[in-house]
């Protein structure tokens, strides 16, 4: 119960809650296990739970009309997806794919309607959620518009590598996917990244790409990361 509850404070729609409430939000908690590639809800689909994501990475998809996988956004620990259920969306309102071995805590629809009767003050974390989701969004809408490829691909790289002790490290990604997420073709990403790699700010290591130079980096998009 107690590893429960330090999950639920990791995340910021509870961080106005009581450690009493945080107990009583824990025992509503359903928790599931997803294998890399596979699908935890689909565009379209009766919305039923939002998710909480404890470990692994999920990427969010939305399906043009000529069938092409746009990426959204990809989900990190510590981050919540599916909430817009919660309040009068009746379906889920894109795909979400586990990129490698996934848990997750879910909440019922019923469940939280119940809690938040009793308990309106969960709604402030909720709007410091969604307020940072629409920041995201703004800020998307703002780098496709405006930014060159070299530009959004060098942003991408800066805003989605995870620090760990040997640097900034890009993992799980393939060429594919940073041309899905950016809206760019596999072949643009290709040869940027190939650039990149000879400016020296970056390198491969296997399937992982390891930021050298984040400043470089920050140079080429302007600074205002996402």
């Amino acid at each position: 119960m107690k590893d429960n509850i330090e999950l639920l404070k990791s995340f910021s729609i509870f961080s106005s809650l009581t450690e009493e409430q945080l107990n009583d939000i824990s025992e509503l908690l359903q928790y599931k296990s997803f294998s890399p590639g596979e699908t935890i809800f689909i565009e379209g689909e009766r919305g039923t739970s939002m998710y909480f994501l404890k470990s692994g990475s999920v990427k969010i998809v939305k399906t043009t009309m000529g069938g092409e996988e746009q990426i959204i956004k990809f989900i990190e620990p510590g981050e919540v997806f599916g909430e817009v259920v919660l309040f009068g969306v009746e379906t889920y309102p894109a795909t979400t794919i586990c990129q490698k071995k996934t848990e997750a805590a879910l909440l019922t629809r019923d469940s939280f309607r119940e809690y938040f009767l009793s308990n309106p003050e969960i709604g402030w974390g909720m709007l410091k959620t969604m307020a940072g989701k629409l920041y995201f969004s703004q800020g998307r809408i703002k780098s496709l518009a405006l930014q060159n490829s070299r530009a959004r691909i060098a942003q991408a790289l800066f805003d989605l590598a995870e620090k760990e002790k040997k640097g900034y490290v890009l993992k799980n990604l393939s060429q594919e996917d940073l041309a899905n997420y950016l809206g760019i073709t596999r072949e643009t990403v290709s040869r940027n990244i190939s650039r990149l790699k000879e400016e020296d700010l970056i390198e491969s290591r296997g399937s992982e790409l390891i930021l050298l130079d984040r400043e470089g980096l920050k140079a080429i998009f302007g600074g205002e990361s996402i």
